[in-house]
């Protein structure tokens, strides 16, 4: 399977997911939809059934149980909020990857079509086991209260929201109630995933644009090294203007793609790192105070989902310092004067990288993923001692 196949299949596996919740804003022509207005409907019902659940829980333990699903939820309302707002720049930026890296070099080198083909195999497998990992939470949620039911004869529900007016102990109740959950918890997954499986799509497409900006740079190494002879001639002038324009072209084809990524994602990354610290803090508490079993799962969730933010955050810094490196690298030195030139200003640009920044905590990297749970955990342990004591 050829890499424009590849990226096309994951491009229908995204747009599968977006279509589902009426948030297809890959699709040049989107409009809100049915989907659209059950997704919000589905979000109202949640608000509701959570006031209903904190009016009657008795205890602070299922105060806070009932809260145990606010971050998320607010991750996915904000994040539905942002995407809408951008929905045009997801479009051109997809529309940009198709034709800058897939089309463009559907008849490139072979060193170029091995690049793109092994960066999005890669993308692939990253996003089956996101999926898988995503799939298999959602199965165990919903497999415990049924072992509870059938083995145990205890009513439990999938998530402590109550319906107003339903007696979830009669048959018709539990029934009614865990279907209600249900819908939530596979609209929950499709929001989940559509917006990570997304964010990874556009992301790692920075290595690939990097790859291919070394194999430039390599070339026109080589080619400099190979026509040095003719150095001061104007033939050789006329060659290095031309080349250093394709690598200008190049160089602006990154920087445009990560402008456009943090046009779109970096609001998204504080509200997906403000909204994982909430529930991590949460549900860790929860696993003190109480052996409900869903905080558990919360807490998986909520620590990929920071680590994977944080990983391709890391990736970005990561081409960056590639993308400097080249530069550095290149035989500036066997360049014309006017050449040299143009060549600093190119050197200057890369010395102002663009990143994803999470306001009030610093870059959004592995770093920065270190030290939040740091800080998570040093206040768990301070609120564990105080409970102790």
């Amino acid at each position: 399977m050829e890499a424009l196949d590849k990226f096309m299949l994951y491009t229908k596996y995204v747009r599968g997911l977006c279509s589902v919740i009426g948030l297809d804003v890959l699709d040049p022509e989107y409009k809100k939809s049915f989907r659209t207005y059950f997704t919000f409907f589905l979000m109202a019902l949640y608000v509701v059934l959570t006031v209903n659940s904190l009016i009657s829980a008795e205890g602070s333990t299922e105060v806070l149980m009932a809260m145990s699903f606010g971050g998320f939820f607010c991750q996915c309302l904000l994040k539905l909020i942002f995407t809408l707002a951008n929905r045009n720049q997801y479009h051109m930026n997809h529309r940009n990857l198709k034709e800058s890296i897939y089309f463009k070099y559907l008849r490139g080198t072979e060193r170029e079509q091995s690049v793109v083909l092994k960066n999005v195999t890669q993308l692939l497998l990253l996003v089956k086991v996101t999926s898988m990992l995503y799939l298999s939470s959602i199965f165990l949620f919903s497999l415990y209260p049924a072992y509870m039911y059938f083995l145990k004869d205890t009513k439990v529900t999938i998530f402590p929201l109550l319906v107003p007016g339903i007696d979830i102990y009669s048959a018709y109740g539990y029934g009614f109630t865990n279907m209600i959950h249900i819908f939530l918890e596979v609209y929950g997954l499709f929001g989940a995933l559509s917006s990570d499986t997304g964010f990874m799509m556009f992301v790692f497409h920075i290595v690939t644009y990097t790859d291919l900006l070394q194999i430039h740079f390599d070339s026109f190494a080589n080619k400099l090294h190979s026509v040095e002879a003719k150095y001061k001639t104007k033939d050789y002038s006329a060659f290095c203007r031309c080349e250093m324009r394709e690598l200008f072209v190049s160089h602006r084809a990154v920087v445009d793609f990560l402008t456009s990524l943090k046009m779109c994602y970096e609001s998204i990354c504080v509200v997906q790192v403000a909204s994982c610290i909430v529930t991590i803090s949460l549900n860790l508490f929860l696993a003190l105070m109480s052996d409900w079993y869903a905080t558990y799962g919360f807490l998986i969730a909520s620590l990929f989902q920071l680590f994977i933010y944080a990983v391709l955050g890391t990736l970005i810094q990561l081409m960056n310092d590639r993308i400097c490196s080249l530069v550095y690298d290149a035989p500036w030195h066997l360049l014309p004067n006017p050449e040299k030139r143009s060549f600093q200003f190119l050197l200057y640009k890369t010395q102002m990288p663009i990143e994803m920044f999470v306001r009030g905590l610093g870059p959004l990297n592995v770093e920065t993923f270190t030290e939040i749970m740091r800080m998570i955990y040093s206040s768990f342990t301070m609120l564990y001692s105080f409970i102790v004591e």
